[in-house]
């Protein structure tokens, strides 16, 4: 790989930002928003992508994790770095159509690529990707907020993640895989109603059920969860496939908790919250034991 000519040749095209100093500095000018805040996520092959998913589809799954956190702070996605250390054994055709993912939803999702750094190593690819918000309200929304008699609150299908790994690994169900390899975010009026509505926000990452005890624990509440009321991608009358499929972890949808009585768009209420502390499942109007396993742990 010759790194200067592949970056003027894939990456600088996709730099559109006054602050990037068309990459010919060592530092970038961040834009000075009111409130900035900044999150950053990895990817490292065979662990958070297959080694033979499309490495378009690796690098817009990069771009969507990255911004799912931002929403579920109730904030706009801003400005990004990104790194990338690269195998010596994939090719320049790879390296292309991993870059033009990246630029695809550095369009969709209106985010400026200001820098970042390029090497290459023996492998595995591993992909990180630093991004800044913008805050929509008057402060970020974070996990340590919820109060009991608030309503429980998720966007989108849970689950995909799950099914859509192993229709991938199966080498069947394009439809669900795609849905592993990209995941389908909420719209960014999902994360205004974040920054109106929210007394608690954070993103489903590692299973809907290890992400709702992190966010009881940070609150220092219960939370109930009505495991009926749970949008997923394939329902089921089969207790242990809904469980399975709320702690596969790749959702990247919205967990929030606001006032029971709100209407929200985007979001389907699925329990509440309560006094004490930890979390409790329901089923069929019946208490369910937690699984051993709650979600994924790195």
């Amino acid at each position: 790989m010759q790194e200067a000519e592949w970056i003027d040749r894939y990456i600088k095209p996709l730099v559109t930002s006054k602050g990037a100093f068309e990459l010919t500095d060592d530092v970038a000018v961040l834009t000075p928003y009111e409130t900035t805040i900044v999150t950053m996520d990895t990817l490292v092959e065979a662990v958070h992508f297959l080694a033979a998913d499309p490495l378009d589809t690796v690098g817009r799954k990069l771009l969507r994790v990255n911004i799912s956190d931002i929403y579920a702070k109730g904030a706009a996605p801003g400005e990004a770095l990104l790194s990338i250390a690269w195998p010596r054994h994939r090719d320049e055709v790879e390296f292309a159509a991993l870059m033009a993912g990246i630029g695809d939803d550095l369009e969709a999702f209106n985010v400026s690529l200001i820098g970042g750094d390029l090497v290459t190593t023996d492998g595995p690819l591993i992909l990180s990707l630093t991004l800044t918000g913008q805050i929509i309200g008057p402060a970020a929304i974070h996990r340590n907020g919820a109060k009991a008699g608030d309503g429980i609150f998720v966007t989108g299908q849970i689950g995909f993640g799950d099914v859509g790994l192993a229709a991938a690994q199966r080498g069947d169900c394009e439809d669900l895989a795609a849905r592993y390899r990209v995941p389908v975010l909420a719209p960014l009026q999902a994360a205004a109603a974040v920054a109106t509505h929210a007394t608690a926000s954070m993103d489903i990452s590692d299973g809907l059920l290890l992400d709702a005890q992190r966010l009881c624990k940070a609150s220092r509440v219960g939370l109930v969860l009505d495991l009926d009321c749970v949008p997923l991608a394939e329902p089921s009358d089969d207790l242990a496939i809904v469980i399975r499929q709320c702690t596969g972890g790749d959702d990247y949808q919205i967990l929030m908790t606001a006032p029971a009585d709100r209407d929200l768009t985007n979001f389907t209420r699925i329990g509440r919250v309560v006094e004490g502390d930890g979390l409790g499942l329901k089923w069929r109007g019946n208490t369910v034991d937690l699984p051993d396993i709650l979600g994924f742990l790195h």
